[in-house]
């Protein structure tokens, strides 16, 4: 007879992940509808892609900080500058990588679709949607190491 696993610990391990996970997923997703809509209705509107993703990454990375230093349990001003900082350049990274994206998908999407402009603002999108889809992952272990990491969570990690 095989033993049932017992369940996660609520205070730490797997417990913890699944709960922020869970958080993360959450937030992501509300953050990422939010950018997504504002990339492809100002990219549809005429805006450059350059443009376009930056006010769709704005639009994603404001309600991305916040929820995410509430999911992640964080609260007081001690230490929102270095959490602002750290969050601020794992998101202007994942933008740049989304422009650099977009730039050069915009680029084909021109060259291969000379009579539809649907499938240009759709092939352009798709690049923008999956690197943040790329992202989702890497972000969440920074998030959880790096940029809300606690004093205390940063040595037991080591």
């Amino acid at each position: 007879m095989a033993a049932t696993p017992e369940p996660p610990s609520k205070s730490g391990g797997t417990g913890r992940y699944w709960r922020l996970l869970r958080g993360f997923a959450a937030v992501s997703a509300l953050a990422t509808i939010s950018s997504q809509l504002v990339f492809v209705v100002s990219y549809w509107i005429g805006s450059a892609s350059t443009l376009s993703t930056v006010l769709g990454w704005l639009a994603g990375a404001v309600p991305n900080f916040f929820l995410n230093r509430r999911n992640w349990g964080s609260t007081g001003n001690s230490r929102l500058g270095g959490e602002l900082t750290r969050f601020a350049l794992v998101s202007v990274a994942t933008f740049l990588i989304a422009a650099v994206a977009t730039n050069y998908t915009e680029e084909l999407a021109h060259n291969l679709f000379t009579d539809s402009e649907v499938r240009r603002v759709a092939l352009v999108w798709g690049a923008y949607f999956g690197t943040y889809l790329l992202m989702f992952v890497v972000k969440f272990f920074l998030l959880d190491r790096v940029v809300f990491a606690t004093p205390r969570r940063r040595e037991q990690v080591r």
